[in-house]
């Protein structure tokens, strides 16, 4: 499905973060900073691996990362498929991933026996303020500003929420539909041109 943008955005490539132990286990993590497991390094190499059959060279992009852990050891693994070509990459607070305060530790089946759930009520997850964290409706003012920011095409690595608020942005998507988004971590995106394309880091390297 090709999506009509609604800003003049500049060609950004998008990396979540690989899986981590906490992901396995279907844990929020929010701002936690909890580390890559085996299986997320593997991603991480995958993804580097076939970013690489896509972008010969990084050089013309801004490199964006989240100051978190998990996002700064996946981008390490795809500057190392550059080797020493690529920009200095710059930690950019605003995509870190959503603050959700007490609730961060807690698993999505506690959640859901709490009465939040986005598959059942996504507009009202949209909106809901974690007691001492942020909603998807406030977190979206910093993506936005981000996105404002951005001069030239650009690469960024960071989590699951932000590339929810990310593709709700820049698609114009409504805001019912921006928590059910999907992002597997063996994929990654790129806007570009008034639509997304997805690549799947499985596929075998031609």
């Amino acid at each position: 499905m090709v999506h009509r943008m609604t800003g003049k955005y500049p060609e950004i490539w998008f990396v979540r973060h690989g899986e981590t132990d906490w992901n396995k286990d279907r844990r929020i993590q929010g701002q936690t900073d909890i580390e890559l497991n085996q299986t997320g390094h593997a991603q991480a190499q995958a993804i580097a691996r076939a970013l690489r059959q896509q972008l010969a060279s990084l050089d013309h992009l801004g490199i964006h990362v989240s100051p978190l852990k998990r996002p700064r050891q996946t981008l390490a693994h795809i500057l190392d498929a550059y080797g020493p070509q690529q920009a200095e990459p710059h930690v950019e607070s605003r995509l870190i991933e959503l603050n959700f305060g007490e609730a961060e530790g807690k698993t999505w089946p506690e959640l859901n026996r709490l009465g939040i759930d986005p598959e059942a009520d996504p507009a009202g997850y949209h909106g809901w303020r974690p007691q001492g964290g942020e909603s998807y409706a406030d977190a979206t003012m910093r993506v936005r500003a981000w996105l404002d920011s951005l001069s030239g095409p650009a690469l960024a690595v960071a989590h699951g929420g932000i590339s929810r608020i990310l593709r709700g942005l820049v698609l114009g998507l409504p805001v019912h539909e921006i928590p059910l988004l999907r992002n597997p971590q063996w994929k990654f995106y790129r806007l570009k041109g008034g639509g997304i394309e997805w690549f799947d880091a499985r596929k075998p390297i031609a």
